[in-house]
């Protein structure tokens, strides 16, 4: 089915499917054979969804977001998408909450996690997972975000809500104005919401590299191309440059 009934923003080009097996593949396909940037595919279930590092991605049928998203774009600004969609992510989850039934100076606080995680409350709240073309300049961006159900250990939006809960489509809709008015901005405007979404940075983290290797040290900054800058522990005149990883946040730095 095709969502035509939706109050999608201008210039997004959404479909709507009840079932398939990855978004981020179907769409990837679509993105070979010409489909326009801001084409996004929604669905209400997926039953081969992957997460970073092969892992399975879950969730119950209609309960929560699963979307992809295609961007086209010169090739030096495609690793910039996935932070944008990142941040509106944030931006619309938390506006969401705000305007719900919870008492706004309550309400929980939805952050990032270096580098594809959203945290409510510190707990998960969604994974993304891009994959893309240089050569052919496009990106697709697949994010999938807990809004009626969560696995044990994470959290999903209507936790929150007293009466009506966010639906996914709704959800969606806030989250494409979102990215609208923040592809706007510079990318230097850009850089500076992103990071001030980031929970990671003052932590002390752990950072299993695609290789194997295992760093441990604060994470410092990220710098413009989202690299996570990570101070070494054992040696605090090195800093390492990390493009991916899988990060464990230990503590704070500042508590010893």
């Amino acid at each position: 089915m095709t969502s035509t009934d939706n109050n999608w923003p201008e210039n997004w080009f959404v479909r709507r499917v009840r079932e398939t097996g990855s978004t981020n593949t179907d769409l990837f396909a679509e993105a070979l054979t010409g489909a326009p940037s801001h084409s996004v595919l929604m669905a209400d279930n997926q039953t081969a969804g992957r997460g970073r590092l092969d892992r399975t991605w879950q969730a119950k049928p209609g309960e929560n977001l699963l979307v992809s998203l295609l961007f086209r774009s010169e090739a030096n600004l495609l690793a910039s998408w996935p932070r944008i969609v990142a941040l509106a992510a944030t931006h619309a989850c938390q506006e969401l909450i705000s305007i719900g039934q919870l008492n706004v100076d309550a309400a929980p606080i939805t952050k990032l996690k270096w580098p594809n995680d959203l945290l409510l409350d510190g707990r998960k709240l969604g994974g993304m997972l891009s994959t893309g073309d240089h050569e052919k300049q496009f990106v697709v961006v697949g994010i999938g975000i807990n809004v009626g159900w969560a696995p044990q250990e994470a959290v999903a939006l209507g936790e929150f809500f007293d009466e009506e809960v966010p639906t996914p489509v709704g959800l969606l809709e806030n989250m494409l104005r979102k990215i609208t008015q923040i592809e706007k901005l510079s990318l230097k405007e850009q850089h500076e919401q992103y990071v001030a979404q980031l929970a990671t940075l003052g932590k002390l983290v752990k950072v299993e590299l695609t290789n194997g290797v295992v760093i441990t040290g604060q994470a410092q900054d990220v710098d413009i191309e989202g690299r996570l800058l990570v101070v070494d522990t054992g040696d605090k005149s090195v800093t390492h440059v990390i493009d991916t990883g899988d990060v464990v946040h230990l503590r704070n730095a500042d508590h010893g």
